[in-house]
């Protein structure tokens, strides 16, 4: 397990977090036990992250998260329809037929629509195009390159396994997605969830229902037990709006360093495989002393050089990893254990 130095993660303080508060107020006593759940994203947190896929998909952007981006362009096309993968992006991290129902909202795809289909786009559109979605999304997202995990997941997993700590997993895909990559993982990677999220049946991010329907499942409480961490602004959301440790992943996924912090992040490291440092070196330490969600302070964010290496990788470069990449230097010192 790689030692978390200052230059390896980052901090913030976005405000006192609910919790916080009705401690304060209500006198209430405060956790300081173990990190006992770890939630993770699967798209540019687990799999799925930048890397140039050109020579399959013509318009690929280099960027994390393709799966989606390609099955939608597809379906748009079906309809007659271009929608760039820039444009098919903006929703990222949502529940995937809240995410379709976006791009149809945006003016210039719905304008499209009506002029192909001479009237505008209805709900019942919306169902139709999200029944051809399910069926290739879970096909797209099994592929030998999308499905492949980083470096180092299995061994965080593991790590904190040994450790008694569950880990779970919450997405915005559809079920018929989830199971694929599911049985995908374990089969072939060895990577199993002790727990997921029902995407279909519970409010979506960035609401923070996701996880805490993993903490249910697990029986896992309060929040101040559980580790959220994901590569996109939506899913940092979630974890800071449940009152969990959220960890921004700036490496792997599709948002970068500051867009994770501005969401909420309590912490930022490069990927999965940087977590079980931060847990067992920084978060459970902090715990321990009575430390909660939301109380950190914020550095000045990296600029705009720096910030260039978080995720975005231009076509035809090499996919970033987590492992390549370096934090950009602080001004401010990140607490570490005995700080």
């Amino acid at each position: 397990m790689a030692a978390i130095t200052n230059s390896d993660l980052r901090v913030r303080r976005p405000g006192t977090t609910l919790a916080a508060s009705l401690l304060l107020e209500h006198n209430m006593a405060r956790y300081t036990g173990p990190i006992r759940l770890v939630i993770l994203d699967i798209a540019g947190t687990v799999c799925d992250g930048p890397q140039d896929l050109r020579h399959i998909y013509p318009n690929d952007d280099g960027l994390a998260v393709k799966g989606p981006v390609i099955v939608f362009e597809s379906m748009f096309r079906q309809y007659g329809m271009e929608v760039d993968w820039a444009t098919i992006r903006r929703p990222m991290g949502k529940f995937k037929k809240e995410h379709l129902r976006e791009i149809l909202q945006i003016p210039e795809v719905g304008a499209q629509f009506e002029a192909v289909h001479k009237r505008p786009w209805a709900d019942s559109d919306v169902d139709a195009m999200f029944d051809k979605f399910r069926p290739e999304m879970a096909k797209v997202a099994v592929t030998e390159d999308l499905i492949r995990p980083f470096e180092g997941v299995r061994e965080a997993i593991d790590t904190f396994r040994a450790a008694g700590i569950l880990v779970g997993c919450d997405t915005g895909y559809s079920k018929e997605a989830c199971s694929a990559i599911y049985a995908t993982l374990e089969r072939k990677h060895g990577i199993h969830f002790d727990v997921v999220a029902d995407s279909e049946n519970v409010r979506g991010r960035p609401t923070p229902f996701l996880v805490y329907d993993c903490m249910y499942k697990a029986n896992v409480y309060p929040p101040a037990a559980v580790v959220k961490a994901d590569d996109i602004r939506a899913g940092v959301q979630e974890g800071a709006n449940s009152g969990a440790w959220t960890v921004g992943l700036y490496a792997t996924g599709m948002h970068d360093f500051e867009t994770l912090q501005l969401a909420g992040a309590d912490y930022l490291v490069p990927g999965v495989r940087d977590l079980p440092g931060l847990v067992f070196q920084v978060i459970q330490p902090r715990l321990m002393r009575g430390g909660m969600p939301g109380e950190l302070s914020t550095p000045t964010p990296p600029d705009q050089a720096d910030r260039s290496i978080g995720i975005n990788v231009a076509p035809g470069s090499a996919p970033v990893r987590s492992r390549d990449v370096k934090a950009p230097a602080a001004s401010g010192k990140a607490e570490v254990p005995g700080s």
